[in-house]
């Protein structure tokens, strides 16, 4: 007589998911240990920040001293969360990423926010829209110093059609040179030296009604526009000079 055969397979064990006990205190340790720790490093980032900025607005060329503290911030950062009795054996690698990348963007905002105005100034000022005319009494000629926005290059533009490429003036007649002058501080003096600079020559342009405008007045019988200097300096000490005889000017 053959044998009975089985009537399927064992039946399969019922999973059943438990989930892990949570531990609230536990919770509530990790997560106030990790707030002291972010707190700890934006103040210390900030307080690094501030000796960076001190030391750039000393000297100018000790920028780069600035990155040597980022680093020296990053390595010092166990040490100072083992001072304020911070456990970080249990730190993450995710929570020690987080913690100096905290520490590097707040560094670099406030070091940025200390080098810019009213803290300090590093920019240049920029000299812009210089305009060389005369008034002999019935019209107005004269040239503009432009960019050109394609070529990125300066160029005289008539601002009319009798203007010349030399401006020419009787001996009664006054030349006026006007210039847009700014800056992201303040301004210490803006000068002007016709012919070729010397620093002995440089005499001051005065401010004209227009905002962030100054001008100069000169006589002669021919003037020739392209052979003058602008130098601006700012409070910090930063300075840029207008030198416009590096560009040709047209002979029409």
């Amino acid at each position: 007589m053959a044998k009975k055969r089985k009537k399927g397979k064992e039946e399969e064990e019922e999973y059943e998911f438990r989930p892990p006990e949570f531990n609230e205190k536990e919770f509530i340790l990790k997560e106030l240990r990790d707030s002291k720790a972010v707190i700890i490093t934006v103040i210390f980032a900030i307080a690094f920040a501030a000796g960076a900025g001190v030391i750039s607005a000393l000297n100018h060329d000790l920028v780069g001293i600035s990155f040597v503290l980022v680093i020296a911030g990053i390595l010092t950062l166990k040490p100072i969360y083992n001072l304020f009795r911070i456990d970080t054996k249990s730190f993450q690698k995710r929570t020690w990423a987080a913690n100096i990348a905290t520490f590097f963007f707040t560094f670099l905002a406030i070091w940025i926010l200390s080098m810019n105005t009213p803290f300090t100034d590093y920019s240049n000022p920029v000299v812009s829209n210089v305009i060389v005319w005369v008034d002999d009494g019935y019209s107005v000629r004269g040239l503009e110093y432009t960019l050109d926005s394609e070529t990125h290059t300066y160029t005289w533009t008539e601002l009319n059609e009798t203007s010349p490429a030399i401006i020419i003036a009787g001996s009664n007649q006054t030349i006026n040179i006007t210039a847009k002058v700014a800056d992201n501080g303040r301004l210490s003096s803006v000068e002007i030296v016709v012919g070729s600079y010397n620093e002995a020559n440089l005499v001051n342009m005065n401010r004209s009604a227009v905002e962030n405008r100054y001008e100069y007045k000169t006589t002669a019988a021919q003037f020739d526009p392209s052979v003058f200097f602008i130098r601006a300096i700012d409070a910090e000490g930063n300075s840029v000079i207008f030198q416009n005889s590096q560009y040709p000017v047209p002979t029409s």
